[in-house]
């Protein structure tokens, strides 16, 4: 499909369903802007007692106030935000099938234990596996900082030189590597989506093979929304456009796995109703 039509499909989709789709849009703004405003009072009350707190990396990786704030960001962000985020783009998945995501909600909430740590796990390992990825282009990076800014031009040796050159070349290599690794990984929340017993792993390893020979599509696809990028400095319209954005993705997602876009959501909760009450 070309991107013209993956966006009529998914406005055909959205017919009728703008209101829920604004108001769940709605909820995720307002979780990020009441953590801006947390953090902020959290800054306010510290401050106002003297105690040092502050978001440079010098604070939060090498004291042991600043390490324990991260710890307790990253227990929220795999326990409350995951779980929330996989709901969420559950629930954006039935309004594109057209299904009653209600219906949905519900089985996820009754039967938690079992999903919430394969939510969690859905969407937290594609991100640890691109941080990991990531790690070595920030290494080379430095390099390129280090030698460019922090040693003088008479200070640069040959030696020096060659390092210079050489993190260059691989900044630019690795950073390929990982916008192809984080593009192959992109069907994953998709998989999970449909399935949520499917193991992650196979998960991940069936996202790259779908995603073979797309990636150029991938990225034609996201650029497209570049010319919304000026609309999201007003805010308001975010409440219009991240919704679009999602119906489209899922519409780009379905066209992608062709044969492997088997939603198994339905006859689970149909079994769910069948028994389990």
């Amino acid at each position: 499909m070309t991107n013209k039509e993956i966006r009529a499909k998914a406005l055909s989709h959205m017919e009728g369903k703008w209101g829920t789709m604004i108001a769940l849009t709605v909820f995720k703004v307002t979780f990020i802007i009441g953590w801006i405003l947390v953090e902020a009072l959290l800054w306010l009350l510290f401050e106002h007692f003297g105690i040092e707190y502050s978001f440079t990396p010098a604070f939060l990786f090498t004291t042991h106030f600043g390490r324990f704030m991260m710890a307790i960001r990253l227990l929220i962000v795999f326990f409350v935000v995951n779980p929330e985020s996989y709901i969420l783009h559950r629930i954006f998945l039935d309004l594109y099938a057209g299904r009653n995501y209600s219906e949905t909600r519900r089985y996820i909430q009754h039967n938690t234990r079992a999903i919430h740590p394969r939510a969690t796990l859905s969407m937290a390992l594609p991100m640890m596996l691109r941080i990991i990825t990531l790690l070595p282009l920030l290494v080379s990076s430095y390099g390129i900082y280090y030698w460019a800014f922090r040693r003088r031009a008479d200070a640069l040796t040959t030696s020096g030189l060659f390092v210079f050159m050489v993190s260059i070349g691989f900044t630019l290599v690795w950073a390929g590597v990982f916008i192809h690794y984080s593009i192959s990984l992109s069907m994953t929340k998709y998989i999970m989506l449909l399935n949520p017993r499917a193991n992650v792993f196979d998960a991940c390893d069936l996202s790259v093979r779908i995603m073979d020979g797309h990636h150029t599509q991938y990225i034609f696809f996201v650029l497209s929304f570049v010319r919304f990028l000026p609309l999201l400095l007003t805010f308001y319209p975010v409440f219009g456009i991240e919704p679009y954005y999602k119906m489209c993705k899922l519409a780009f997602a379905e066209s992608i796995m062709g044969k492997y876009w088997q939603d198994k959501y339905p006859a689970m909760i149909q079994r769910w109703n069948k028994y389990a009450r």
